[in-house]
């Protein structure tokens, strides 16, 4: 059962801001059709507010709530309304928490309050940064140690370039890096030799199947057959991996 664990309604950036209430059934119909075709048997909607809204990928779930779950974007300040709408969020089945980097600031303590409300309440939180600064690495650094009981996916798996450089963090039990965009890239880049350092040296338990975009299933699907695995490697990145960040509900 693969499960994709970060994926927007819409084929890109320009559709996915076009996805809207009116032709919701639409597009998670053609998500849905897209999943049957790549073996997807699960997947989480991820919303970025303001561009995208929570309450849309929430109602998203409920067209198909045995295959579609999501999860949810909160501004860390103010601070007691974010708390408030973590807990209304979690209440309405959202399963992950999205720090984007277009809404929080990495040395925010309302960002790092929030991560806490997340952790405490056993949420995933997922880290989005298109550009990986070394704000955001020392953040990361810091609440995956205050937090060792915490879920921290690193989306995008920190951007082509940003890669390299979170590769001292991953050897952390509790942070795993989400495929998507940068891996297929990875693959055939130069930078190709950290993504082979990192699976000789911690093993592919710390990669997760994630899309960003459905319409980068073949392309995804295709990276993974060039770096050869085997049906146990494959089946950590594609099932037991996400399951273990989501949860065994998802199994």
């Amino acid at each position: 059962m693969t499960t994709d664990i970060h994926t927007h309604l819409g084929m890109g950036r320009t559709e996915v801001s076009e996805v809207s209430f009116d032709n919701l059934t639409e597009h998670v119909d053609m998500l849905i059709s897209r999943m049957d075709t790549f073996g997807i048997d699960k997947a989480v909607l991820t919303p970025h507010e303001p561009v995208i809204s929570t309450n849309l990928y929430l109602q998203a779930t409920e067209i198909y709530p045995d295959r579609l779950f999501s999860a949810c974007s909160i501004v860390p300040r103010p601070i007691d309304l974010a708390k408030e709408k973590l807990r209304d969020f979690i209440d309405k089945g959202c399963v992950s928490l999205v720090l984007d980097e277009n809404t929080y600031h990495p040395r925010d303590p309302a960002a790092e309050t929030l991560v806490f409300e997340a952790v405490r309440k056993d949420l995933p939180v997922y880290i989005h940064s298109d550009i990986m600064t070394s704000e955001t690495i020392t953040f990361l650094d810091r609440i995956s140690i205050l937090h060792g009981e915490g879920k921290f996916v690193i989306l995008n798996m920190g951007g082509l370039f940003g890669f390299p450089q979170i590769i001292p963090l991953i050897s952390r039990p509790n942070i795993w890096l989400e495929l998507s965009t940068t891996f297929f890239k990875l693959v055939e880049s130069p930078l190709r030799v950290f993504l082979d350092a990192v699976v000789q040296d911690f093993g592919v338990r710390k990669l997760v199947f994630g899309s960003g975009y459905h319409s980068q299933y073949p392309d995804i699907m295709a990276a993974l057959n060039m770096i050869d695995l085997d049906i146990e490697t494959s089946r950590l990145i594609m099932k037991e991996n996400a399951w273990l960040i989501l949860g065994l509900a998802f199994a």
